[in-house]
């Protein structure tokens, strides 16, 4: 597999998409593999003409496995269009191959396994564990050291995780890295 790897230590694949690389922000030592998807070339609310906004905002550490998708959240939607809100996910975050991310926030620590799929506007926050193939809903707010799994209406679950999972989380986005 071939990479782009940046000045401050990010490792993109040449396979992966990304549209709108301008208003895409990765802060350092991000992993981004082929098939993964990042489209920062939606059009944002409120956008002021000073400031760039950045569509999709990743903290350092973050490990984005193959094929997940990473699409800001529908804040409206028009009779022709829709109007996008930012992403903003973490440091240390770990995204499982085939995740789909329309969240509005992703804390930092956080470990989010295959297949799963995260809401439009939901909002996760830190030292979270979200498990294999589980579907958190729109809109929905995820606490602070949670365990989430299952699917809305059938099984779906959140309960309390261990503080140790704070470190864990981190040194497990580290060693991605480093062992690639």
């Amino acid at each position: 597999m071939s990479w782009i790897e940046t000045s401050n230590g990010n490792r993109i694949s040449k396979d992966s998409t990304i549209s709108g690389s301008n208003r895409i922000l990765l802060s350092g030592n991000t992993t981004v593999h082929a098939g993964v998807v990042l489209k920062g070339d939606v059009p944002l609310a409120s956008q002021d003409s000073e400031k760039v906004t950045s569509s999709i905002q990743i903290g350092k550490y973050s490990y984005l496995n193959q094929g997940c998708i990473i699409e800001p959240p529908v804040v409206s939607v028009g009779t022709t269009s829709k109007v996008y809100g930012p992403v903003r996910i973490g440091s240390y975050v770990i995204v499982g191959t085939n995740t789909e991310i329309s969240s509005a926030s992703i804390g930092n620590r956080v470990l989010i396994e295959d297949n799963c799929k995260l809401g439009n506007l939901s909002i996760i926050y830190d030292c979270c564990y979200i498990r294999e193939g589980c579907v958190v809903p729109p809109r929905t707010v995820i606490p602070p050291f949670s365990e989430v799994s299952g699917t809305p209406g059938i099984d779906f679950a959140i309960k309390s995780l261990n503080n140790s999972y704070r470190k864990l989380i981190e040194v497990e986005a580290r060693e991605k890295y480093i062992l690639g």
